[in-house]
């Protein structure tokens, strides 16, 4: 059996300039915006779904940064390098929607991303690697140098 992931929901604090934001960058990945109420919008490529939620006042505050606990980042495939630098031009520098890192889609025929940030700073990774889940393949190659049953 091969699990695949149902959906990813995150609450966003500006909700309106969050759905605007998404619909640019999901919708030429091939996402369709499936729904839009005042609780929630939900975008599907047809086997996930990705939804977003305006977060509660009450818990505002804290805002979200993605070297604290919970999610580092989210990561979309690409079916090529060339998909990688087509949508760098054509969404991301014509939307004026800066690539962290590089400044650019950047890396070789194993690993080639862009990586950008949504207005609330949560990073997103459009990437093409072809053997990303292969267990012969890097990063599944390194040798494990922690046991956490030894603690």
């Amino acid at each position: 059996m091969k699990s695949k992931i149902s959906h990813i929901e995150i609450n966003v604090l500006k909700y309106a300039e969050s759905v605007r934001f998404y619909d640019t960058v999901l919708i030429p990945m091939g996402f369709k915006r499936m729904s839009c109420m005042k609780d929630w919008t939900a975008y599907s490529d047809g086997v996930s779904k990705f939804i977003i939620c305006p977060t509660d006042d009450i818990h505002k505050e804290a805002g979200f940064h993605r070297k604290r606990t919970g999610l580092n980042h989210l990561a979309f495939y690409a079916d090529s390098k060339e998909d990688v630098d087509k949508y760098y031009e054509e969404v991301l520098k014509k939307n004026n929607i800066e690539a962290l890192y590089e400044n650019k889609a950047f890396g070789d025929d194993a690993y080639y991303a862009v990586f950008f940030e949504s207005p609330d700073r949560i990073k997103l990774e459009y990437v093409f690697a072809p053997n990303y889940c292969d267990p012969e393949c890097w990063p599944n190659t390194f040798e494990d140098d922690f046991d956490p049953y030894s603690e």
